[in-house]
């Protein structure tokens, strides 16, 4: 018999502690990360982990997190007004544990109950895989007038490292090969004697690492999206946390002693997850980021990691080295009440422009020039004073 509950606060997670770290298998389901979440960001309202248990035994966990936030459909990279709402977020790789339809329609009725309940206005299941039971039970058994049904999927793509040899040799073409190289020795040449990369594993002082990096980040496009690294309190923590159990990865390019150009990823159970990059736009035209990413690749090969995990979100160079990928997508089911009807229908709105957008810009071609011109208009216009210490 299966029976469900809710956990709402960090000091039950004791009891459950041993199975939730049994079954993690990703960083950003980490259980030490999840609390030091919770703790630090000031949206979270308390955490919302749902347990099931099998014959009074724990064997299924749905984690998430209740949140107040400004609830905003995203067109492009236009947000529109922001509603306030009460947001029940399943976390990305949140459903630890047993796997099967059995569970997944169990958890879908608890989660109805939730919002019937009032406790939230929306579940917001982030990036689930197109082979999730959870996927399939709501798209089959959710509401249309409740449950979003077309989905704007992303591909997720992974990487296989080799035994032996290097990368270059590995996934390169010859004429790939060269270019890259080339690339490597026009930097050298710009900056004769100046540049150095810097592969850390070991972190002994993990405050002036980010600082170092937030210097770059600060002038990045993800930063005018708000995404990507910055020296905050919740970076710093995330970093110790997993430097401390030796999975944090980082690399950087450096130019006359100051980083010019990052990758920030983390080690765990033998695949490398690739978290942030970055680099100043004034190193453009060198293509610091496929420098990096060759790097980066060697460095792991050395240390045994056969597995390389691109994270979130879909890039070319994702496609051109990644030899496996799913489809994984966001999904949202709303309140049958009226601010969850309300929230539904703003979503609607927004989602059918977006869609009705990308499917113009696809016909005619321009979708990545778009996505080139807006980021290069978003990056930090201001030369950083690199000659001033």
């Amino acid at each position: 018999m299966i029976t469900i509950r809710a956990i709402t606060n960090l000091e039950e997670f004791e009891t459950l502690m041993s199975y939730w770290q049994s079954w993690q298998n990703n960083p950003n389901s980490d259980f030490g990360l999840f609390q030091l979440v919770c703790r630090l960001r000031r949206e979270v309202i308390s955490p919302y982990v749902i347990a099931v248990e099998l014959s009074g035994q724990p064997c299924a966990l749905l984690v998430g997190r209740l949140e107040r936030i400004g609830f905003a459909p995203r067109v492009g990279y236009f947000k529109p007004v922001m509603i306030p709402a009460k947001i029940l977020t399943i976390i990305y790789t949140g459903w630890l544990g047993q796997v099967d339809e059995d569970i997944a329609k169990a958890l879908f009725r608890f989660l109805s109950s939730v919002l019937v309940s009032g406790v939230a206005d929306a579940v917001a299941f982030d990036q689930l895989p197109d082979n999730s039971p959870l996927l399939n039970t709501l798209m089959a058994h959710g509401s249309r007038l409740l449950c979003q049904k077309k989905l704007s999927w992303s591909l997720h793509w992974k990487m296989s490292l080799p035994e032996e040899g290097g990368f270059l040799d590995y996934k390169l073409k010859a004429k790939h090969r060269s270019w890259i190289r080339r690339k490597y020795r026009e930097l050298e040449s710009a900056f004769p004697g100046k540049v150095s990369w810097q592969w850390m594993s070991h972190f002994a002082d993990v405050p002036a690492l980010c600082a170092k990096l937030e210097g770059v980040a600060a002038l990045t496009y993800q930063r005018a999206l708000g995404a990507g690294f910055v020296d905050n309190e919740e970076h710093r923590h995330r970093f110790s946390l997993f430097s401390d159990h030796g999975q944090l990865r980082v690399l950087t390019l450096d130019i006359e002693g100051y980083t010019r150009a990052f990758w920030i990823g983390e080690v765990y159970q033998g695949v490398f997850y690739s978290s942030e990059t970055g680099y100043d736009p004034e190193l453009r035209d060198y293509e610091p980021g496929n420098l990096l990413f060759v790097k980066m690749a060697d460095e792991l090969m050395r240390e045994g990691i056969r597995e390389f995990d691109f994270g979130l979100g879909d890039a070319f160079y994702k496609k051109r080295f990644g030899d496996q990928y799913w489809k994984e997508a966001t999904v949202w089911h709303f309140a049958p009440t009226v601010k969850g009807l309300a929230l539904r229908s703003y979503q609607w709105i927004f989602v059918t422009l977006d869609t009705v957008g990308r499917s113009v810009l696809q016909k005619l071609g321009g979708i990545d020039k778009l996505k080139t011109r807006w980021r290069r208009h978003l990056v930090v216009s201001s030369k950083p004073k690199y000659d001033e210490k």
